[in-house]
């Protein structure tokens, strides 16, 4: 029996044949083995063996060679991979000084009796008694004011989740669409930014649709997720542990919270889940059925949850924003209204209108400028608001280590974070932005090395002299994006 396939695209077959509702009408059980023929994968267990990090990577490329050769496959036996050899591989690739969930262990104490831990761990897996506990919620600055939840797992949930992780990585890297870029093996988003770039120079775009989904990581749901997951996966065993990790709840404040929806975010699983979700709600609809309907021409990136679609037409593009309203509403999520928008954008509108707007997209605000000669290209800056966050973070750093270690080992360190925001940042016509970090940075520091006693450490010239012997990197671009124009 043959389940309705989502958008069409899990049984091509069926969609050539008929051109039936993108959505089915209620989420059909996952775990209950109704669905799409699929072929058992004949792959011997080694769980005895402990196969080693090479012998795992082999399978992982063996499943992974299945799933693109096979679009329509549905995997029956993939929980067995999590043995230990391939849980000790996991437990090494987590980093080492994150903090700790519930149970307060630590990545050192859990390793002091590693085998142990992990030969218990694979005991409970077999038997089916494994429950991820709790993660402990802690919130982060996000802006205005605001917090953004993440969710921090136990050292042993975060190695079943990297093991589910590399086994659905492998299946599902080979169905994503290009045109998905976040949390993914080898791309960034650079090159994210790099690919905007090129549709915005070299294509005829009018109108950008700023997308922004409200509290996305809080609100998808977990029977549509189950649901998706199931296209691919008939394994009951994978499928019941990761509804487990889904429904494992949240401590906050020492009260459990349970959770009916939503993945927290801080877990090695939670953004490929996200992207599992997006690609069937979001991606293929858009290239497999909204694309196929336009008579301009469109674009769409996507970086996790954050998204830019590119229009020709403007009516298109208010037409597919509120086709996008109903979208996500169908699957639970819901755009924000004060974030998302539609604006004049690209070659066109800048020529023959000064009201051509703005937007942001990975950190990095995005507006129409002109080269040397006097031809449109796109610009590019630090967005306002992740200009300020991040000297809000440095400043709340310089604060809090300059009495904790003497000033030459600090400064040191000061140096790298801003190596890291000039890798990140040091984007093509970002330049100024960049110095201007760096200028405000050194007024910070002026202020909190002078502030580590009730007397004074430096005046400016002796700042200065002490600058010019401990100099901090100077900014430099690092991501060259210069697309030429051809429209």
């Amino acid at each position: 029996m043959m389940n309705k396939p989502i958008d069409g695209e899990v049984n091509q077959k069926t969609h050539r044949q008929s051109d039936q509702s993108i959505v089915p009408e209620k989420p059909s059980n996952a775990g209950g083995g109704k669905g799409l023929a699929g072929m058992r994968m004949k792959i011997s267990d080694t769980s005895a063996a402990h196969g080693g990090g090479n012998q795992m990577a082999t399978k992982l490329t063996l499943i992974a060679n299945r799933a693109k050769g096979d679009s329509e496959l549905r995997f029956t036996s993939l929980a067995h991979h999590l043995n230990e050899g391939f849980l000790q591989e996991c437990y090494f690739e987590l980093k080492r000084n994150k903090a700790v969930g519930i149970d307060g262990v630590t990545f050192g104490e859990y390793g002091e009796r590693l085998e142990d831990n992990i030969k218990d761990l694979v005991e409970r897996l077999k038997a089916r008694r494994y429950r991820p506990q709790p993660v402990r919620r802690v919130y982060i600055p996000k802006g205005k004011g605001k917090k953004r939840p993440l969710g921090i797992p136990t050292i042993e949930d975060k190695m079943v989740q990297m093991g589910i992780k590399k086994l659905l990585e492998a299946i599902y890297e080979q169905d994503f669409i290009d045109i998905s870029y976040g949390f993914r093996p080898d791309r960034s988003p650079h090159q994210a930014l790099d690919a905007l770039d090129k549709v915005l120079m070299t294509k005829p775009i009018n109108y950008i649709v700023d997308v922004d989904i409200e509290k996305f990581f809080d609100t998808i749901d977990h029977k549509w997720m189950m649901e998706f997951l199931g296209h691919r996966i008939k394994d009951s065993s994978l499928l019941r542990l990761i509804a487990r990790f889904l429904k494992s709840g949240v401590m906050e404040e020492g009260k459990f919270v349970h959770t009916d929806k939503g993945t927290p975010q801080g877990g090695n699983l939670s953004p490929l889940l996200a992207n599992i979700y997006l690609h069937y709600v979001l991606d293929i609809w858009f290239e497999r059925r909204i694309r196929k309907r336009l008579k301009g021409y469109a674009q769409m990136l996507r970086f996790a949850d954050d998204f830019i679609i590119c229009f020709q037409s403007e009516t298109e593009g208010r037409t597919f924003y509120g086709q996008l309203q109903e979208r996500l509403e169908r699957f639970g999520l819901k755009l924000s209204q004060e974030k998302s928008r539609i604006i004049e954008f690209g070659s066109y509108t800048s020529h023959r209108s000064r009201q051509v707007g703005t937007f942001d997209f990975l950190g990095f605000t995005h507006y129409c400028d002109k080269t040397r000669s006097g031809k449109f290209k796109v610009g590019r800056k630090t967005a306002s608001r992740k200009y300020r966050q991040k000297l809000q973070s440095m400043n709340v750093w310089l604060k809090s280590v300059r009495n904790q270690l003497p000033l030459q080992e600090w400064w040191q360190v000061l140096g790298h974070k801003l190596l890291g925001h000039y890798h990140y940042y040091g984007v093509s016509g970002n330049i100024r932005r960049l110095r201007a970090y760096r200028t405000q940075t050194i007024r910070l520091a002026y202020k909190w090395v002078n502030r580590r006693s009730q007397k004074r450490s430096y005046n400016w010239k002796q700042f200065n002299n002490w600058l010019k012997y401990n100099p901090l990197p100077e900014p430099k671009i690092y991501h060259r994006i210069y697309t030429l124009s051809s429209v």
